[in-house]
């Protein structure tokens, strides 16, 4: 049975051409009048499971107080014994299985579950001392091993832990399964070269279903091939390549994985059967049944026939927190149903968009694909520049790795547009009514980020100075204010001192950049673009 989700998605690299103009940040944010320009980049799909080894099982060992484990030779038995006799020690099984417990001699208990340790102690005890001696052993470390871990992992190897540590200490500690080529349901555990264990991680993955194993020194642990899989994407919960074992699998049990959107109702079919590429567009009642062969690539769709959409709204409202419309329902279609709340902001009204978060999303990506050729691929003319360029390109990698967390929000701009009420709104558009503000928060590079009232006499200096002046890595010559309505304005250091006007509103936000450090003019270029492509897009300024 293949089930589950994963949470992380999969970015693919590749060579992608060098931007040579910015970008106007218009269409970070998104105005309407753009929306449906631009193409969405196919990014990938991700291998089910992938995401599993980021989770540090490698840093949380487990010391053995399952009540299932069985004492073995070598774990730590903490015993007490009071009353006519007293007794304090932790004792280790030793390499007959015994505890010797002073006046009652050796206790085997080698093989006895953890759950019956002390009953079983205290029956031992109580042979020698029939009355006034009481007893209490419990487990308090396991023994410590050595397992092998190899196969298709990304570091095998000999690796430390304890016999009640799960599989996935142990091939964390490998780095994890590499998921190009390691299958994350073919694991087997060795014992002396015999099997002992079979693992399928899909029943962790979707259950929490871990089988209970007490490994010793000298086990291996061996991740197989990858297996045949299935590539299931479209509209769908969670897009993902996933893998089965036998000759063939069927549709109804790869979207026990990747749950189907409630709106779809067709499957797009796509795989070689017999040498013959066949594609089939089929009801999705009617998929569920097909036969899908290693390869078959699955796109879930929602038809043109769908009658209805559904909105989400939330902020200064009463009513529902969702609105179903006709299919091709505009803003105003749903605005005329809404009920505002005294101090809602009828003119900072927000419109979040997944569609416009893909597009951001892709856009970013390909700006930071972008920057990494530009590092990979710079040649030095000399051993300084080769040094310089060594440390720089350290940077500048763990900046794009910083930087690829960033989530774009997808907001649609609706602001200043006198059409904006004309728009068609989408399936799972979420509409946000904020409250009328009083306060202008000041983040990014300055000493104190925070929110200060607003006070229509300051300057953009003034703010500055009541969080505690610019940061050491502040950009002086530039700052970006993000508006409520999600239109932005870019100040330059000669109105720093200047009241603004409506170019400073309540519920803004100033955003203070950081300064980029780079003798390469290019690489200047391409950061500071993604800086501000993250703060429009994500109203979070990422430090460089």
């Amino acid at each position: 049975m293949i089930t589950g989700k994963i949470k992380n998605l999969e970015l693919s690299l590749g060579l992608v051409t060098i931007f040579t103009c910015s970008v106007a940040f218009a269409l970070e944010t998104q105005l309407i009048d753009d929306i449906d320009s631009g193409e969405l980049t196919q990014t990938g799909v991700p291998v089910f499971g992938q995401s599993l080894f980021q989770g540090r099982f490698k840093d949380q060992p487990f010391s053995g107080f399952n009540p299932d484990y069985r004492i073995t030779i070598g774990d730590q038995i903490n015993l007490q014994l009071w009353g006519a006799y007293s007794f304090s020690a932790t004792l280790p099984v030793d390499p007959k299985g015994n505890i010797f417990v002073p006046e009652v001699g050796p206790v085997h208990v080698s093989g006895v579950n953890n759950g019956a340790l002390n009953d079983f102690v205290l029956r031992h005890v109580k042979r020698v001392f029939k009355n006034n001696v009481q007893a209490y052993a419990n487990l308090e470390a396991s023994q410590p091993v050595k397992v092998f871990v190899t196969g298709y992992v990304n570091n095998p190897g000999l690796y430390n832990g304890f016999s009640s540590d799960s599989i996935l200490y142990y091939l964390d500690s490998a780095d994890g399964i590499d998921p190009r080529s390691g299958s994350f349901v073919d694991i087997k555990v060795m014992r002396q070269g015999e099997l002992i264990q079979k693992v399928n991680l899909y029943n962790f993955l979707v259950d929490g279903v871990m089988p209970a194993l007490q490994l010793r020194s000298g086990d291996v642990v061996v991740v197989g091939a990858r297996n045949g899989s299935v590539t299931v994407e479209g509209a769908v919960q969670q897009a993902a390549q996933m893998e089965f074992t036998g000759p063939y699998t069927q549709l109804g049990e790869m979207l026990l994985v990747s749950k189907p959107d409630p709106q779809a109702n067709f499957a797009r079919i796509t795989q070689i059967i017999d040498g013959v590429q066949q594609a089939n567009y089929l009801p999705l009642d009617e998929a569920m049944t097909t036969r899908l062969y290693p390869g078959a690539e699955v796109e879930l769709v929602r038809d043109n026939d769908v009658k209805s959409i559904s909105i989400q709204v939330s902020g200064e409202l009463d009513g529902p927190a969702t609105y179903v419309l006709p299919y091709g329902a505009t803003l105003d279609d749903l605005l005329v149903q809404l009920n505002f709340r005294e101090n809602a902001d009828q003119n900072s009204i927000q419109l979040y968009r997944k569609s416009v978060a893909e597009k951001q999303r892709a856009a970013l990506d390909r700006s930071l694909d972008a920057l990494q050729m530009e590092v990979l691929t710079r040649q030095p003319n000399t051993d300084l520049e080769k040094t310089a360029q060594k440390d720089s390109a350290v940077m500048i990698q763990n900046f794009i790795k910083q930087a690829r967390k960033a989530e774009p929000r997808g907001q649609v701009v609706i602001a200043n547009n006198p059409i904006a009420t004309e728009m068609l709104l989408e399936d799972g558009d979420e509409l946000v009514v904020p409250l009328k503000a009083s306060t202008v928060s000041i983040v990014g590079e300055v000493i104190f980020p925070t929110s200060l009232v607003y006070n229509k006499k300051n300057t953009l200096e003034d703010y500055i100075e009541l969080a505690g002046g610019f940061a050491n890595n502040a950009n002086h010559d530039e700052l970006v204010i993000l508006h409520l309505d999600g239109t932005i304005s870019r100040i330059d250091d000669n109105d720093f001192d200047d009241r603004l006007g409506d170019r400073l509103r309540p519920g803004d936000e100033i955003m203070v950049m950081p300064k980029i450090q780079s003798s390469e003019l290019q690489v200047t270029k391409d950061v500071t673009e993604i800086l501000y492509r993250i703060a429009v897009g994500t109203a979070a300024v990422l430090s460089f």
